[in-house]
């Protein structure tokens, strides 16, 4: 659309312009015709003056001859030559004159030179002597032949020619003028069209170009910024709106290009991301377990102590009693007891070495709580003595049997760790006593010692791994603080807890609570 309004312009302009250099020649050859018409008739005039003036020097020339006698031939000749040369100027001239006039023009040139050739031949009779008529004769006849040709007067010829040249001259320099006034009237008139073309197809294609080429410039700068959802705007049936169209579709593109990247990207992100989490998962995994792993070791080889201790201590009691083989007896039948204790933590030991599980392994049986007990309490007697302590249990009141599901091993490996804390910051001399009560569903095994204690704040952190009280770490500077931590896993693995309370006389009690086994629980 564009291009055909260009090319209709630009066509208007040449035809213009076609025009304009038309009408430039024509105007060029009417001047130039009106010019030569204006130069034809003053040269004729010129011509017919000059003639008319030679005439009347001839005249002088033969009134000189006349009077004087005195006759200069060169003039007549020089003068005569003049008027012949002025004829053949004016046949010329006639020949180049209007159709119209052409013919009179002639008629009246030919008329002049019959005058001309009469009077050369008068003026040359009148300068021989011989041939001359008497005076007066001889110059009414030189005279006549001057001023008429048969009967007509070549005064009133010639002046009518002058009066006719001079007024063609007039009217040809009027035609010439004002032709030349309508020429340039006309070349202003196309002048001014031109122009006016050219402003008018300026501002117009300006205006309609303006537009356009501002929104492909923001459309360019849009999606040279990144922002695919500019659009052109841009409407209609010519180029700009083609273009428009164009960039509006490679937008659109770009923006669905774009947008499957975000997408993709997105699903990229989420896929890292997942994978990430996998593998933080993972990671904390196998934190866990390592963290498990070292646990289950520390407090393994914290439980390995226990039975060395025990077997330790009854050792020294079957070496103190050599005089009585029964108490040897005893010591060494716990010796055995405790040398199995110690088989089975080095068996957990290796299990978890081969990648077996780290949690302890129960076997739940009903079990006789106060049996339980007594065992763990006739366990540690060889280190209460060792430590010159009193270990005393007090059954319950009522002669109840408590009956717990429970297994045997671990409940008495937790009861020596908590047996083995009193002892060891009980004072010298003086005494741990376990005993056993009820509480709901729940039986209850108090296990006093006269130690300093802990204070509440260290009270809210006593099974946390490796914390150890102030006054423990100064009794047992070597201790670790698994112990209470072990404990508490393997009586909440059967369902029961443990609490721990300042005593009011001083000391510590560690309340183990296990549920009733369903027989006996109340209904």
């Amino acid at each position: 659309m564009i291009r055909t309004r260009l090319a209709i312009v630009f066509s208007a302009l040449a035809v213009l312009a076609l025009a304009q250099s038309a009408f430039a020649w024509w105007a060029a050859s009417t001047a130039a015709h009106q010019a030569e018409r204006s130069v034809d008739a003053t040269r004729m005039l010129a011509e017919y003056l000059e003639i008319s003036g030679n005439k009347q020097r001839l005249k002088v020339w033969y009134a000189q001859l006349m009077l004087a006698d005195d006759p200069a031939p060169e003039v007549r000749e020089r003068l005569m030559a003049a008027m012949w040369a002025s004829i053949e100027a004016l046949r010329e001239l006639a020949a180049r004159a209007p159709e119209s006039v052409r013919g009179m023009e002639r008629q009246e040139v030919e008329t002049v030179a019959l005058n001309i050739a009469a009077l050369g031949r008068a003026t040359a009779d009148a300068e021989r002597p011989g041939d001359r008529l008497p005076p007066a004769e001889e110059w009414r006849t030189v005279l006549l032949a001057f001023d008429e040709l048969s009967g007509r007067d070549m005064r009133e010829l010639l002046r009518e020619a002058v009066e006719r040249h001079e007024a063609a001259s007039l009217a040809a320099s009027a035609d010439l003028s004002e032709a030349l006034a309508g020429i340039r009237q006309i070349e202003l008139l196309l002048a001014f069209g031109v122009i006016a073309l050219a402003v008018l197809s300026v501002i117009y294609f300006v205006r309609s170009l303006d537009h356009p080429f501002a929104e492909l410039a923001r459309l360019s700068t849009a999606l040279a910024a990144g922002d695919f959802s500019a659009r052109s705007g841009l409407t209609g049936r010519n180029e700009f709106a083609r273009i428009g169209a164009l960039l509006d579709s490679m937008a659109a593109r770009l923006a669905e290009a774009q947008a499957r990247s975000q997408q993709l990207q997105r699903q990229l992100d989420d896929l890292v991301a997942e994978r990430t989490r996998s593998l933080s998962h993972a990671y904390e995994t196998l934190l866990g377990i390592e963290a498990r792993r070292r646990q289950f070791f520390a407090e393994l080889s914290h439980e390995l102590r226990t039975p060395v201790t025990v077997i330790r201590g009854e050792a020294e009691v079957a070496l103190r009693s050599r005089g009585d083989p029964n108490a040897q007896s005893d010591a060494l039948t716990r010796i055995i007891e405790a040398t199995g204790e110690l088989g089975g933590r080095v068996q957990d030991l290796l299990n978890a070495a081969r990648g077996g599980s780290l949690e302890y392994a129960l076997t739940i049986r009903r079990e006789s709580l106060e049996t339980i007990i007594g065992a763990a309490v006739e366990q540690m007697q060889a280190v209460a003595a060792h430590r010159a302590l009193r270990l005393q249990f007090e059954m319950a009141a009522g002669g109840r049997e408590c009956l717990v599901d429970v297994d045997r091993d671990r409940l008495q490996q937790a009861l020596v760790i908590v047996l083995d804390n009193a002892l060891r910051y009980t004072p010298a001399g003086g005494a741990v006593t376990v005993e056993t009560d009820t509480e709901a569903e729940h039986w209850l095994v108090h296990v006093d010692d006269q130690g300093p204690g802990m204070s509440p704040a260290e009270l809210e952190h006593a099974f946390d791994p490796h914390f150890r009280g102030k006054a423990g770490q100064e009794l047992a500077p070597q201790g670790q603080g698994l112990g209470l931590p072990i404990a508490l896993r393997i009586v909440e693995a059967m369902g029961g807890n443990i609490e721990l309370q300042n005593l009011t006389a001083g000391g510590l009690r560690v309340s183990i609570a296990l549920p009733m086994s369903m027989s006996e629980a109340p209904a």
